[in-house]
């Protein structure tokens, strides 16, 4: 039973990476040309003029810290991300990537990230794209960095938030892009 679960286990996270590669391809594009409110994400992070702001960080001990720190928001934030996200939100998330990348404390981490981006501009089409883009990144920085690769099927369950149900979908309840409106008894005093 065990050895069935641990391949169907195996065979589903080939086949997110194949479909997160195929996804990926430089040759799909984002957009169609018959879409004219379309914004082409892609565009936002193949700018010639992106550069560097920080300085290089020498303590490699801070290096480390703040690399575990930003690694957990970078990877929560893409957890997070909407399921069908709108235009709008795909342009604001690709555009806080590049700025990310660009105003990252870590100036050497920073130019590494920004030329990353350059080759594999973010995946925004879903929260999936996002996930499994954002740890196909990580992994390879870790390849860079001769650190073991990370395996990309967990990554929605390691960083979840709490906030997903059994099929990796944001709860209803708790999605950001929704009011919710309770009755609130009266305020005394």
């Amino acid at each position: 039973m065990i050895y069935k679960q641990r391949l169907v286990s195996i065979v589903g996270a080939l086949a997110l990476i194949l479909l997160w590669y195929y996804y990926s391809s430089e040759k799909l594009s984002y957009t169609t040309d018959n879409d004219p409110g379309s914004v082409k994400i892609a565009e936002v992070t193949r700018k010639a003029d992106f550069k560097t702001v920080m300085p290089s960080m020498p303590d490699q001990e801070s290096k480390e810290k703040l690399g575990r720190a930003s690694w957990t928001y970078f990877h929560t934030l893409l957890a997070r991300f909407p399921d069908e996200p709108t235009q709008e939100e795909r342009l604001k998330l690709a555009t806080f990537l590049q700025l990310y990348a660009e105003l990252y404390p870590c100036g050497e981490c920073s130019k590494h990230f920004v030329k990353m981006l350059q080759r594999s501009p973010p995946q925004t089409s879903s929260r999936v794209a996002a996930a499994m883009w954002g740890c196909h990144m990580h992994n390879l920085v870790n390849e860079h960095l001769k650190k073991p690769l990370y395996d990309c099927s967990n990554i929605l369950d390691d960083y979840d938030c709490g906030c997903g149900d059994g099929d990796g979908k944001i709860v209803e309840e708790l999605k950001l892009n929704r009011v919710s409106l309770e009755k609130e008894d009266k305020q005394r005093g």
